[in-house]
């Protein structure tokens, strides 16, 4: 009877934390936009540390992340201003997502932006456009040739909330 009794503890502790039941405060948006002309929708944040960033991540059928954009250095509350001094990156990763496989950086000779269409103070939701143009800046992957010398990020658009981090 013991052993029941210890082996039905153990299957409720396992149910018990279960990662579906793991509440994660981490908000993830939705973004859509033309990558040299191929439509794509993936999943967003804009995050707060020490200053405002936005984030795009491209995962693959087995949950790797296989790509990542960056966007920092504008103001969230310059609502419908073509903000063009901003940074961005973008990075292509292998095997689990934790293998960088190429660095793309902003061509700044090219007509980048990102603007804020909406944001709403008390909730932290907010929504905007984007266009960028990223220069192949390293490639690391010795194996294979990169798929794009330049990349054109076009009709970007993305919904999210804001996450405070610490």
């Amino acid at each position: 009877m013991k052993k029941i009794l210890v082996l039905f503890t153990i299957i409720s502790l396992f149910y018990s934390c279960s990662e579906e039941e793991i509440e994660d405060d981490y908000y993830h948006g939705k973004v859509s936009y033309y990558k040299n002309n191929a439509f794509k929708e993936n999943i967003c944040a804009l995050n707060f540390i020490d200053d405002y960033y936005f984030k795009l991540w491209v995962y693959n059928d087995k949950n790797e992340l296989r790509e990542e954009l960056i966007v920092e250095g504008f103001d969230i509350k310059a609502i419908g201003v073509e903000q063009d001094s901003i940074v961005s990156k973008y990075y292509t990763l292998l095997y689990d997502g934790d293998v960088l496989q190429s660095t793309y950086r902003l061509d700044p000779a090219v007509r980048n932006y990102f603007i804020i269409d909406n944001y709403n103070e008390s909730t932290g939701d907010i929504s905007g456009r984007f266009q960028l143009t990223m220069s192949l800046y390293r490639w690391n992957d010795y194996e294979t040739e990169p798929e794009f010398d330049t990349i054109h990020f076009t009709q970007g658009q993305f919904e999210t909330r804001i996450n405070y981090l610490d």
